[in-house]
């Protein structure tokens, strides 16, 4: 089991390392004019990579390698999201959260990449309007409910691509999800696996 423990540090500080590097290439290349679409495909990347780069740098931190804390997961993929948005810092208001729950790797990875699709168009529409963006979790006998709210009367509508991979990562965590109709925003629930896994090399 030490040795697995050891080879899977090791694998895991690699694939940070990949992250950080594709990340810097990321910020270099923003330096550069370019047209609004390119520079749209960017950000896309960049919340992309830096969610992703998350999960993995705090189920790294936790020195089993199997889980991560919800709540510290949510939190900074959030604080990501703001800043790549340009959205102020007091005006994303975190509410609930107050539980201990455990994530996996694998539903992390899925839930921080449904994050990354579907919380950049509500931060924009609070940057546009000068509005707040509100997020909210709760957890009950292993179902977790995420929803996150802005100030909109009528749902977002998210771009072809932006669907397509919400579907995908709701269908990777079995989530129901569905808009949030008095705020523009969307409402993710899903069970937490509880399975743990034995890894053998």
């Amino acid at each position: 089991m030490i040795q697995t423990n050891r080879v899977l540090r090791e694998l895991n500080h690699r694939i940070q390392n990949n992250f950080q590097i594709i990340i810097s290439l990321m910020n270099l290349k923003k330096r550069f004019p370019s047209d609004n679409q390119h520079g749209d495909d960017l950000r896309f990347m960049e919340e992309h990579v830096q969610a992703m780069a998350i999960a993995y740098r705090q189920v790294y931190a936790t020195g089993d390698m199997t889980e991560i804390p919800i709540r510290e997961l949510v939190r900074e993929i959030l604080s990501s999201l703001c800043y790549i948005a340009g959205l102020q810092a007091d005006r994303l208001e975190v509410e609930g959260f107050e539980f201990g729950d455990t994530i996996g790797l694998d539903q992390a990875i899925a839930l921080s990449l449904y994050l990354a699709i579907t919380v950049p168009p509500v931060l924009d529409q609070a940057v546009q309007a000068t509005g707040i963006v509100t997020m909210s979790g709760s957890s009950q006998d292993g179902l977790l409910t995420l929803s996150i709210a802005g100030k909109s009367s009528v749902p977002i509508k998210l771009d072809p691509l932006r669907t397509k991979l919400m579907s995908a990562y709701i269908d990777h965590l079995r989530a129901d999800s569905a808009p949030n109709l008095q705020s523009g925003g969307q409402q993710l629930r899903f069970m937490i696996d509880t399975r743990r896994y034995d890894v053998f090399i």
